[in-house]
Order: structure tokens, then C-alpha cells, then sequence
């Protein structure tokens, strides 16, 4: 049979260029194809975030990590529900792969280096020039190594023939190739794919976005084409939801640390400055999926311009949601709702009067002795809930940073079928998987560190496949 090309890889975002120049190093033929005009994905619009153990970096700043660590970390707030020996890999791989990145020119400053979730030492590794830093030094090695690239150029079928895909069909040309790679990210800026695959983001309506709605082509294209040909879709409802204020598409993924927040039940729930990889979960588990962010004058205006909260990771987050002249304006449109009483505050927001006066009045003494006696944060509670008008706004956990349904794969990056067999001559990496995300996505950096990661591990086993099938 004459092929065109030994391995076509269909997205060009981070995992698809890891793909694409680990088979062209191992001696393939590669074809990149990306539906967007540009390369980089879901990753160039991302925070840059890359969740690795044992690295240089972490050494930097004396901190001794191990890969087995990690394992033990994931697994375990995940309950074990991510394939142990496909996790093994990423966990193993996460460190020389932020090492070959560094090799490629990626700048991962130690200084920057952070806890990304509940992890027990810093594992979050952001990149100098946010999620850019890492496209950037991908792209210029994919064009480097002079690798074949279409922009503008959507896939809308695989070719099968005896029950092995051959290759792919775009704007009405077919490309034949003993192995395909799907790389085409996740699904968040489809409202049909998130009504079917992710219904606790769905739930929240119009205030629903993907944090990568900037890349347009983040559509769940992958799994349409798997499921064109019989590839199994797994998990269901899960993936990383952020906090919201509700104020347009802007990235809130931290809550300011002179808010208290409650449920419609009047009651604290969770640290107000808990890490987004645990918000979100805890906002869709209260009653009605929601809560509120209570505040006062006082905090408004002495605390209010201080937003250095927003961007722990230095990615360049500076979009001021909470900022004084924002509320006020936000305020006057009936966005967010104000009371010269706490009483006349808690009936506007529909809460019980005597409910939220006694968690204020909590929240307060903590905030003169300058604890935080419910959840034990290190964090300081500074900012009491003294002096009127009091303010509320509605949060939800609305807006999407990574789905997690999609296709399953093995360790060897093969795709399956509803079997649990690999279909002949299809792989797959990156958010358009199905079998990274559990019950907790475990820090920052999750996505685009499994991505990296088993792009050039799906990469290096299509190249070898191609030379069986060729």
C-alpha cells in the first residue's frame, strides 16, 4: 500500500509537537494538522503550568521529590480512578520530559516554583511567558526539524480499511498513513459536547466558558472521530471547573483573601483561599451548586486593589474582577447585591438572617486573633465583616480550565475500542483523553504536563508502528 506519510498527527497543539517531533526523530515521515491558523492549542492559551517531580528546578530550591511520590500523591486523591500503569508513565516521564523542555529553550524560573494543589512539596513548575514560553519552544523545533505542518486544515474523518486506520480525510483530500495520532485537544468550547460529557459544567448555563475559548477549535474533534470508528469514551462528568464571579469571561481561579464565603445555607465550606484545585469541587457539592462571597465596605475599599492573588503562578493574571471600581459598577447594575444590615443583605440573597450573622460573627473573632479556627489555613483571617454596606456575589464554579472525558487509551498510547482492544494504527495524547482525570484534578500543571509527556510517548510508538505496517 502507498502511504503519504508514516505518521499523521491531527492537532497541533503541545502534545500534538511533542508527537510530531519525537516520530520525526525516530526516522517517520510527519504530516501536522491543525484546524486553527496557528499552532500552540489549548496549551499557548494556557497559565504555562507544567506538575513534574524531581526536577532540576525543585533542587534549585532544595526540595527533594521523587516520581514514586508523585504516583502516591495523584493515585491517591484520585481514589485510584486513573489507569495506575498509564499514570506510572507520566509520573516517571514528568521530570526528564521538564528537563527536555528546558533543553529546548523553556525558561522555568525556581523562584516561581509553587504547590499547584495539597501536594507536600512544590510541583507546579510555571513557565517564563506562561503557556506561550512552552508553544513557542515546540514550535520553533517543529519548524527546525521541517517537519510538514497544515494550518487551517480540519480533519472530519479517519480512513479505515480492514479494521486499521490508514490514514485521515480534510477539506475532501485523504492522507494515507500506517499510523494516526489524535492530539486535537479537549471539548470545552462546544456547549453540545459539555452538555453530553461534562453536565456539572453544563448545569451553570450561559455563565459557562473554557478558559481556552481563545483557541477556537477546542471542540471534542477527537471524539468524534473516535467514535465515528467505534473508540471507546470514557470519563464521564469529570474534568476542572474554577470559580466564577459571573462577570463575563474573565479567569478568576482565585478568590481575594478579604472575602468570606458561604453556602445558601449560610455557612463557611471551605477556605476562601483554597486552591483552585479544590474550589470548584467543593462550590458543585453544596446545595444548588453555589455560594456566596460576602464582604464589607471596609474591605472594598482598603483591600480591593492589592491583586497580587490573582497570579500566584506569574502568568500575567492581572484582569481586576474584584477591583473596587469594578464592583461598584457591578453594584449599580444589580450584579451584585448590597445591604446597609447584614439582615437586609441576608434576605436579598434569599440566606437566613440569624444563619449568616452567626458565621459573620465567627469569621470576625478569627479575624481579631487573626486564626482561622474553622479550617486551620495557615492563612490569616484579616479582614472582618464589620462595616456597612455589606456586598454579596454569587460564585459558581462555572468556568472550565480542562474537560476530562474522551478517548481511552493504554500505556502504549493505542486507542481502544468499547472492547477494551486497541483499534490498529490509532493513538491519542493530550486533553482529548479520557483516563487522566479521577476524582480530583491534582494541581496546577496537569494538563500540560501529561500532555507533553505522552504527545512524545504516543510520537515514538506510532514511529515504530509504521515500521510493521509500513
Amino acid at each position: 500500500m502507498a502511504y503519504d506519510y508514516d505518521v499523521i498527527i491531527v492537532g497541533g497543539g503541545g502534545a500534538g509537537m511533542c508527537a510530531a517531533i519525537e516520530a520525526h526523530l525516530a526516522g517517520a515521515r510527519v504530516m501536522v494538522l491543525e484546524a486553527d491558523t496557528r499552532l500552540g492549542g489549548a496549551t499557548a492559551q494556557s497559565g504555562g503550568v507544567f506538575y513534574a517531580a524531581g526536577t532540576s528546578v525543585q533542587r534549585a530550591r532544595g526540595y527533594d521529590d521523587s516520581a514514586d511520590a508523585m504516583f502516591d500523591y495523584v493515585m491517591t486523591i484520585n481514589q485510584w480512578r486513573i489507569k495506575p500503569d498509564l499514570f506510572r508513565v507520566i509520573c516517571d516521564e514528568s521530570g526528564p520530559c521538564l528537563e527536555w523542555l528546558i533543553e529546548l529553550g523553556a525558561l522555568f524560573p525556581p523562584a516561581q516554583l509553587v504547590k499547584g494543589g495539597v501536594e507536600p512539596v512544590p510541583r507546579a513548575h510555571p513557565s517564563a511567558g506562561a503557556g506561550s514560553g512552552i508553544a513557542d519552544v515546540l514550535i520553533n523545533r517543529v519548524g527546525a526539524l521541517g517537519i510538514d505542518t497544515a494550518l487551517a486544515t480540519r480533519v472530519d474523518g479517519l480512513l479505515v480499511e480492514n479494521g486499521q486506520v490508514v490514514g485521515i480525510r480534510a477539506l475532501g483530500v485523504e492522507l494515507r498513513a500506517p499510523a494516526v495520532v489524535v492530539t486535537t485537544g479537549g471539548f470545552g468550547n462546544s456547549p453540545e459536547m459539555r452538555a453530553r460529557f461534562y453536565p456539572t459544567a453544563a448545569q451553570h448555563g450561559d455563565r459557562v466558558w473554557a478558559v481556552h475559548n481563545a483557541a477556537p477549535f477546542i471542540l471534542g474533534d477527537g471524539i468524534t472521530l473516535g467514535e465515528s470508528i467505534g473508540a471507546a469514551i470514557t470519563g464521564h462528568d469529570t474534568g476542572l471547573l474554577l470559580p466564577s464571579s459571573g462577570h463575563g469571561k474573565n479567569l478568576e481561579p482565585f478568590l481575594p483573601p478579604w472575602l468570606m464565603l458561604v453556602n445558601i445555607q449560610a455557612r463557611r465550606f471551605i477556605p476562601e483561599m483554597a486552591s483552585y484545585s479544590i474550589t470548584g469541587y467543593a462550590l458543585n457539592e453544596q446545595p444548588e451548586a453555589r455560594g456566596w462571597a460576602i464582604f464589607d465596605e471596609a474591605a472594598l475599599r482598603t483591600a480591593s486593589h492589592d491583586i497580587r492573588y490573582l497570579d500566584p503562578y506569574g502568568a500575567g493574571i492581572n484582569l481586576p474582577t474584584w477591583e473596587e471600581d469594578t464592583i461598584r459598577k457591578r453594584v449599580a447594575k444589580g450584579e451584585i447585591l448590597v445591604g446597609e444590615t447584614l439582615e437586609q443583605l441576608a434576605v436579598k440573597c434569599k440566606l437566613d438572617p440569624r444563619a449568616l450573622a452567626y458565621s459573620v460573627e465567627q469569621y470576625n473573632a478569627d479575624c481579631d486573633a487573626r486564626v482561622d479556627s474553622h479550617f486551620f489555613q495557615q492563612e490569616e483571617k484579616a479582614f472582618p465583616v464589620r462595616t456597612g454596606p455589606f456586598y454579596a456575589c454569587e460564585v459558581r464554579a462555572s468556568t472550565i480550565g480542562v474537560t476530562g472525558a474522551g478517548l481511552d487509551i493504554d500505556r502504549e498510547c493505542r486507542v481502544l475500542d468499547e472492547a477494551g482492544v486497541p483499534i490498529p494504527g490509532l493513538f491519542a495524547a493530550g486533553e482529548v483523553l479520557g483516563v487522566l482525570m479521577g476524582k480530583r484534578y491534582a494541581g496546577g500543571g496537569m494538563s500540560i504536563g501529561p500532555a507533553v509527556v505522552l504527545g512524545r510517548e504516543a510520537g515514538r510508538r506510532a514511529a515504530a508502528y509504521r515500521y510493521k505496517n509500513a
